[in-house]
């Protein structure tokens, strides 16, 4: 692999002065740099990332974004003209200048729970302005049964790790497939797909712009609210139910036309849905050869699932 200064060198002309790890990633390596002329964002693209539809659905939400007078995070060019820099190993790179923000962590504060709900349901309403459909990047992000379907297959297969199985968890999984099959969503919105705590940037308590974009596609809205809760409201292995009213109450305010109250009423449905898919991937991770997750040190992946499978308050009802 080149070197990571060689590599934004590529991108930029000014001096670089350091770089280092950035952000807390779960796929994809990401490193800030300071340079001469200023901080930029410098980010290893996986290969199986189609960079044509990357490309094809930047230009799109960068648009709609321009428009709105929406941050993003604007990718720069290499001196070659393109998008992505191809290193001597095949590997893909992108750059961009640095958006200064917080990043907010549980607990949050009232007001800042409800201008995050605020602020997703904005990027919703922009991101219904594309001027053509977006293609999905990942096209089977948040399909459950695509999720199960690994699961089983890895159960009977060669890549199993038979003794990180956990019964426990195994038991939670066939009772919550039987519920949430079941769960029918309107999938025809446009939507961030990833719209985690850690992908939104605030200023003086307000939502200045959301990260990650790669996930852009048509999708449920309900479900990009839920993955803000579970990410913004989970405290001490606990669902602080206050805390998921008021973001809601926060989407809720600036949705009109978006969305309706009997999809409302299903968000503590989804937020279980979204909990338990995650928790199903991060089991799937635990128990096979080959991850897709990174693993902080051994036994992370397991515990991530615990976490989720045995929630404390998920079944609460915090719409009001």
């Amino acid at each position: 692999m080149d070197s990571l200064e060689g590599i934004c060198s590529e991108f930029l002309k000014g001096r670089i002065l350091s770089a280092e790890p950035f952000g807390d990633g779960h796929i994809n390596d990401t490193y800030r740099v300071m340079t001469e002329d200023g901080d930029f964002v410098c980010q290893h693209v996986r290969r199986a990332m189609n960079v044509a539809v990357l490309e094809h659905n930047y230009g799109l939400y960068s648009e709609a974004c321009d428009k709105a007078g929406w941050t993003y995070p604007a990718w720069l060019k290499t001196h070659a003209g393109k998008y992505f820099y191809t290193d001597q190993n095949e590997e893909r790179w992108r750059m961009y200048p640095l958006i200064w923000g917080d990043v907010q962590t549980p607990p949050l504060s009232r007001d800042v729970l409800f201008s995050c709900g605020q602020g997703l349901a904005k990027m919703h309403k922009i991101l219904q302005t594309l001027a053509a459909s977006p293609q999905a990047v990942y096209p089977k992000l948040h399909d459950l049964e695509r999720y199960y379907e690994i699961y089983e297959n890895l159960l009977c297969g060669k890549d199993l790790v038979e003794e990180q199985r956990d019964a426990l968890i195994e038991g939670k999984i066939r009772e919550g497939i039987r519920e949430f099959r079941k769960l029918s969503l309107d999938r025809t919105k446009v939507v961030h797909g990833d719209a985690k705590l850690a992908n939104i940037l605030f200023q003086e308590g307000k939502v200045k712009a959301f990260l990650d974009l790669d996930t852009v596609m048509q999708g449920s809205l309900l479900e990009d609210v839920a993955d803000c809760i579970r990410s913004g409201c989970i405290v001490d292995g606990t669902l602080d139910e206050a805390a998921a009213s008021e973001l809601v109450g926060g989407y809720v305010s600036e949705a009109y036309g978006l969305i309706d109250e009997e999809e409302i009423r299903l968000l503590p449905q989804v937020f279980r849905k979204i909990c338990f898919e995650l928790g199903l991937r991060y089991y799937t991770d635990a128990i096979a050869k080959e991850k897709v997750f990174k693993e902080k040190y051994p036994g992370h992946l397991l515990e991530k699932a615990r976490g989720y499978f045995f929630l404390k308050g998920a079944t609460s009802d915090f719409v009001r």
